[in-house]
Formats: structure tokens, C-alpha cells, sequence
């Protein structure tokens, strides 16, 4: 990862986005995650602990999520990335700024043109959890949710640029 640097008023080019998939209760078994620049990962099975996250972290001052993903990890992992990032739901965000019958993540990108490989898990969450366990069925998931951070960074981009939402939009609307 290179490094960032901190005199900029472009919060954009510090910015993470993340998508976690959990279990009833919020038992975090997967984060996905995708830097401005395009470098992504996953955290998983012996990967997913705390020292992990917050190194992956480390370099950003923005963290872009869609719906409850960033209460859920700070209760997995005991902490408050409020505090310390500027934290954007962008589900919040596309309800005020965007028309849509729904805001379903799978939803606006077929709105905006995005299409996805893995598509069979945006009709069930049960089918998640079932195909964590099985080990033929797990690479599939892994690429689902890589999927859905490097697609809410694309349609990200073009929503910030279609509808003008400047930096101090997004941070007098991020997580308190």
C-alpha cells in the first residue's frame, strides 16, 4: 500500500469502502474491503481479527459503507471508528439524493448499469451463511463480496459526480 498523504482537502483519495457479512447476532465472518485506488482484500477465517482491521485501516480517513456495516463491526470488534474517521452510509446518502423503487444495493446498480457475476446472493441471506460453511461454495461468496465493494465504489462515483455531492456534504451527513 503506498503511502497517503495528509495535507489534502480531497477526502476522497484516503477512502476505504467496506462491506461485512454476518450472522444473526453480529458474528462478523467476512470483510471486504476496496481503497480508493482500487487495491482490494478480504478478511476472513484466521485474518478477520481486530489487528488486522485496523492495519487495513491505517492509511485512511474515510470509510464509505452501505446500511448497518460499521455499528456491526464495531460491536465485533469492541470499538468506535466514529471517533476516528469520517464514517459515510451511503445508503443514507442515495435515499436523499437519488429516486429509486428501492435501495437495495443490487437495485441502484442495475439502475446506474452495473451488473454483477454473483447475483444469487442478493435474494437470500440464508443462502450466505449456508454457503460460508460449505467449503465447495465459500470461493463463490468470497468473490460475491468482493463484488459488492468494488461495485459501491463504481457507483459511488457516478452518483457523487451526477448528483455535485461535494466533500462537506458528506461530512456533515457521516455516522456521528
Amino acid at each position: 500500500m503506498r503511502k497517503r498523504s495528509h495535507g489534502s482537502t480531497n477526502i476522497s483519495h484516503r477512502s476505504i469502502y467496506l462491506d461485512a457479512e454476518w450472522y444473526i447476532g453480529g458474528n462478523v465472518f467476512l470483510i471486504g474491503y476496496v481503497y480508493q485506488n482500487g487495491d482490494k482484500d478480504q478478511l476472513f477465517d484466521k485474518s478477520l481479527t481486530k489487528k488486522n482491521f485496523l492495519q487495513a485501516l491505517s492509511s485512511v480517513k474515510v470509510i464509505y459503507f452501505y446500511g448497518p456495516d460499521i455499528g456491526v463491526i464495531e460491536s465485533h470488534f469492541g470499538i468506535n471508528l466514529r471517533d476516528k474517521f469520517i464514517c459515510i452510509n451511503l445508503l443514507k446518502i442515495f435515499r436523499r439524493n437519488i429516486k429509486s423503487k428501492s435501495y437495495k444495493l443490487s437495485e441502484i446498480e442495475k439502475k446506474y448499469g452495473i451488473y454483477r457475476q454473483e447475483a444469487e446472493y442478493k435474494k437470500s441471506v440464508f443462502k450466505i451463511w449456508n454457503d460460508w460453511r460449505n467449503p465447495k461454495r465459500k470461493e463463490r461468496l468470497l468473490r460475491y463480496n468482493l463484488e459488492d465493494v468494488v461495485n459501491l465504489k463504481k457507483l459511488w462515483s457516478i452518483i457523487k459526480r451526477e448528483k455535485n455531492i461535494t466533500n462537506d456534504y458528506l461530512i456533515q451527513n457521516r455516522l456521528l
